[in-house]
């Protein structure tokens, strides 16, 4: 079978003329137009034919959120072709997919999707694909090329199919881009973030694309000047400010094609619309702009690719940070398996844009990959033991914190490294001399090693380590676990916490040297009787200009407990407010968060909270996130154990839809407790002891020191634009209110 080309760049006009493979000249600040782009659309059978010569049928089966926890059952027939593979994608270990014969069950829930994906060989436009359930949905390869994408319900769910497409992937040369083979030894620039643009914008950056723009061209003058020639420099993510503009694709194009060297660009969060949608079909409109933009520069069309220089192969993964983008792009896992099995001999080198180490924050928990995405993603690199380096970017990391959350995890040095033209985000800490963190990473290969080292825009040089510390997967599980996965056992391990903190999951918390603004410990009870669990938090400290703080609940502990079917689940612990550390009219606060789980489905989010709690938790990548939460109040008498007893079922009764507790099926529960701030304006300090947490299968009526569990008063409950906008002011989250003028 043919496969045809249909990548469009049409109109190559004087932006790509002056910028493609002009290294070092200088170019005006105000560049007009990037070249019209397309990926074009399919027309043929020839059109969707992959590098290997594969036709690839992605099926995804979405919720229904009528039909909670709905399990689907189905076999998939495929008549005149072969099926080369098959491969599921977001499916949990309590769903299957597997062959002889092709079969899926899965279960819906929430925002979830599960994807199957095809890949068929000796295909044709007569080939077809049945999918047998009440009813059965078929469809032929002819008609999806005529529709693009083919839906039906099925047993009252949603199935979507659509081609899955390959142009924008593959293993490039050196060549391709402008470079020439170095042989074994060589150096190369690596810049995360440069984050500028057009400062003539209208969405209130204006003096954020300034600050931004002064120094990426330090940036770029410092790549300039250093005493080796760089083989390649690439950008890893964030290549603009904003969502991707034209303008600013232009205005960054020209600032980097100042570099003496070629200059390779990966796809971060912000070169897209923030709510760009790649469907129906396979709809790559959202990258146009970047594509054009990287074809200008280097002459590539490409999001996720390959390459080798000298012994080393390297990998550039794409990280645009959209939903449902890795669910209609599962495929690039597939590509990735299989480049890293062919390079498998060699030493290789990742850039991606979101780190897959944790960095200890909270806006980089829930403003990363999901852990499906992670874990997919470090399980394929870590397979044949040849990655040595993950390089990142995204945080916007002081250069102290950069070094302080290097990590080694399965044998790959995993290093997010400072931004080239953002500022700081706030990790409470001065950085190493004070001064500027933006400027660019230095690596070094020679033969089959490499090292790694940052210079800063004012000349200060730092060398990472050869050997990183290796990361701790089973304290901080959560990083690479839903709650639902962690082991679950009919009581509660440890409720007592005189044995530190074993048998529970931790968050990682980024620590400060001096005067931690988190502290998550066990001691001794303040009235002598025993241990104790201590968290506390309090807004970070070092309020640099320009670190956006943003909210901070990273502090916290989980634990499962297995339910019995039938039973009614509830808990009982004491807790005691810290009074020297709590001020009642701080945004901040202490909460128990229970979820519960039927198999991988979260069906219930009861929050019990002591002071104010903010409910925005979670973060973009959560699934079930439309599982609503139902808020008590924990009172709080400062200095004073309180006893707690919680009836899970009865208090999931009183505030629930309308369903009995036993209708949820839950046979797990997830326990987490956690202390959070605001982050901004004052201290806003809490903190809290918590003990004696103990399981009860036959709890009476909630309630704390014999008062009747009552629900959180509205005022208590905190959103971002409850009470005043949550607006973006040079860069800076606004959160707080301004102070009032003093004149009427």
């Amino acid at each position: 079978m043919k496969r045809r080309k249909f990548i469009k760049g049409v109109g190559m006009g004087s932006a790509a003329i002056a910028t493609t493979g002009a290294y070092g000249a200088i170019i005006p600040e105000t560049v007009q137009g990037l070249p019209s782009w397309s990926y074009g659309s399919i027309e043929s059978l020839d059109d969707v034919i992959s590098e290997e010569g594969l036709v690839v049928i992605r099926i995804a089966v979405e919720d229904n959120p009528e039909m909670e926890g709905h399990q689907l059952t189905g076999r998939i027939k495929v008549k005149k072709a072969g099926i080369a593979r098959t491969k599921s994608y977001f499916f949990e270990s309590d769903e299957k997919f597997g062959s002889d014969p092709l079969s899926f069950e899965t279960v819906t829930m929430g925002s979830e999707k599960e994807v199957m994906v095809l890949w068929l060989q000796d295909a044709a436009e007569n080939s077809s694909v049945q999918i047998t359930g009440d009813p059965s949905f078929r469809f032929t390869l002819g008609e999806l090329i005529e529709k693009g994408e083919i839906s039906a319900n099925m047993d009252g769910v949603k199935l979507k199919a659509s081609f899955l497409l390959d142009r924008e992937i593959g293993e490039i040369t050196l060549a391709d881009f402008g470079a020439v083979e170095p042989g074994k030894n060589f150096s190369f620039v690596a810049m995360a973030d440069p984050q500028g643009g057009a400062s003539d914008d209208s969405e209130g950056l204006k003096t954020r694309m300034k600050i931004h723009n002064a120094f990426i061209q330090e940036s770029v003058d410092l790549a300039n000047k250093l005493d080796f020639n760089p083989l390649f420099t690439i950008v890893a993510g964030d290549v603009c400010d904003d969502w991707g503009y034209e303008k600013d694709l232009v205005q960054m194009n020209a600032f980097l094609s100042r570099l003496k060297s070629p200059v390779l660009y990966g796809i971060g969060n912000h070169e897209t619309l923030l709510r760009s949608e790649f469907g129906p079909g396979y709809n790559m409109n959202p990258f146009n702009n970047f594509l054009a933009a990287q074809k200008a520069i280097n002459g590539l069309d490409k999001l996720l690719y390959s390459f080798n220089a000298g012994m080393w192969h390297f990998v550039v993964w794409p990280d645009p940070l959209r939903n449902n983008f890795w669910e209609t792009h599962p495929h690039y896992f597939d590509w990735l398996e299989r480049d890293m099995e062919k390079n498998r001999e060699r030493p290789t080198m990742v850039f991606q844009h979101v780190p897959c180490q944790p960095v200890g924050i909270t806006p980089h928990i829930n403003y990363a990959e999901s852990v499906f995405v992670r874990r997919t993603f470090l399980d394929i690199l870590a397979r044949h033991g040849n990655v040595k380096y993950i390089l990142s970017g995204h945080v916007h990391i002081p250069v102290k914190a950069s070094f302080k959350t290097a990590i080694s995890y399965r044998g790959m040095n995993m290093i997010n490294l400072p931004a080239a033209g953002y500022r700081p985000r706030s990790f409470g800490e001065e950085d190493f001399y004070g001064g500027p963190s933006q400027g660019v990473a230095m690596v070094h290969v020679r033969g089959s090693e490499a090292s790694i080292q940052y210079k800063t825009v004012t000349e200060e040089v730092f060398d990472y380590p050869g050997q990183l510390p290796e990361f701790d997967k089973e304290t901080y599980a959560l990083w690479l676990k839903e709650n639902w996965e962690l082991p679950a056992e009919k009581e509660f391990v440890n409720g007592s916490f005189s044995d530190g903190l074993k048998g529970w999951a931790q968050r990682y918390v980024y620590m400060e040297d001096v005067h931690p603004s988190n502290i998550r410990e066990t001691r001794l009870s303040p009235d002598g009787q025993g241990k104790a669990l201590y968290l506390f938090c309090r807004r970070r400290g070092y309020q640099a200009p320009g670190q956006d703080r943003l909210p901070q609940d990273v502090n916290r502990i989980t634990q499962a407990i297995r339910i019995a079917e039938g039973a009614t689940p509830g808990i009982q612990f004491r807790y005691r407010v810290d009074g020297e550390n709590r001020d009642p009219k701080a945004f901040s606060g202490a909460f128990v968060l229970i979820e519960g789980y039927s198999g991988s489905n979260r069906v219930h989010q009861l929050m019990y909270s002591a002071g104010k709690i903010w409910v925005n938790n979670w973060g973009a990548r959560n699934v079930n996130i439309n599982v609503p939460y139902h808020h008590f109040d924990l009172p709080v008498s400062e200095d004073q154990w309180q006893e707690a007893t919680l009836n899970i079922a009865g208090d999931y009764e009183t505030t629930g839809p309308g369903k009995k507790y036993s209708d949820l099926k839950v046979d797990r529960i997830a326990v987490t407790l956690g202390v959070w701030t605001i982050n901004d304006g004052g201290e806003h300090p809490f903190g809290i002891y918590f003990t004696d947490l103990q399981f009860d299968s036959a709890a009476g009526e909630s309630q704390i020191d014999g008062s009747p569990l009552q629900e959180k008063p509205e005022a208590e409950i905190w959103w971002r634009n409850k009470y005043w906008p949550n607006i973006n002011i040079a860069g800076e989250h606004r959160y707080i209110i301004a102070t009032k003028s003093p004149h009427p």
